[in-house]
């Protein structure tokens, strides 16, 4: 599954800053729902995928998987569907370069390759 969320930065970016000047929000809240819709997309993309995969267990890792709230919708979401969330503790989350170069050794050392796609 191809995701962008490039849309809602661009939109953040553009009014952000307008709509706090005129008093229409606090940054806080601002932050806070910012942070509830992209994770709430986060999810549901992932349960589209689990769906699609017919699989029910995730894990979370990344820098953002060691995001309270995100683990929390995470489990929720895996709850309802019969699975479990496993999230990798905070030397693990850090550093999503390390982890895609590490992802793909652990792959070429098993022969798992995916096809070349050119648009």
């Amino acid at each position: 599954m191809d995701v962008s969320l490039s849309g809602i930065l661009s939109y953040i970016e553009a009014t952000a800053v307008e709509k706090l000047k005129n008093n229409e929000c606090i940054p806080a809240d601002l932050c806070y729902s910012l942070q509830e819709t992209v994770f709430a997309m986060l999810v549901e993309i992932t349960e589209q995928a689990m769906a699609h995969c017919d699989k029910k267990d995730i894990l979370v890792v990344g820098c953002i998987g060691s995001n309270e709230r995100l683990q929390e919708m995470m489990r929720t979401m895996c709850s309802e569907r019969g699975g479990r969330l496993f999230a990798t503790d905070d030397r693990y989350c850090v550093n999503n370069g390390a982890l895609i170069a590490y992802t793909g050794l652990l792959a070429f050392a098993i022969f798992v390759t995916t096809p070349e796609v050119l648009n």
